[in-house]
């Protein structure tokens, strides 16, 4: 996987969050849960985050998540913040 370019993706549907393009998970929380993209930073924000499906060779995240207060997507130091409120 580590030369193979994923395009990464955000999908939230009810109570499930998938996003895809996964390099690496740096933390998983009740509250929080920081992946790695390809040379960008994805954090999400809420209650209730819950893994449900982790596919380290896809790159594949399924949360299911309570509530979500904010995402914050991170790309060569520039921050997209509240692109969920």
């Amino acid at each position: 996987m580590a030369d193979k370019v994923l395009q990464h993706s955000l999908n939230y549907d009810g109570n499930l969050l998938s996003i895809r393009g996964v390099r690496q998970t740096a933390e998983i929380g009740e509250r929080q849960a920081v992946f790695r993209l390809e040379g960008n930073t994805l954090t999400v924000r809420g209650s209730g985050l819950n893994v449900i499906r982790l596919d380290k060779e896809q790159g594949v995240v399924v949360l299911e998540v309570k509530s979500v207060s904010s995402i914050v997507y991170r790309q060569g130091g520039l921050s997209l913040k509240g692109l969920f409120r």
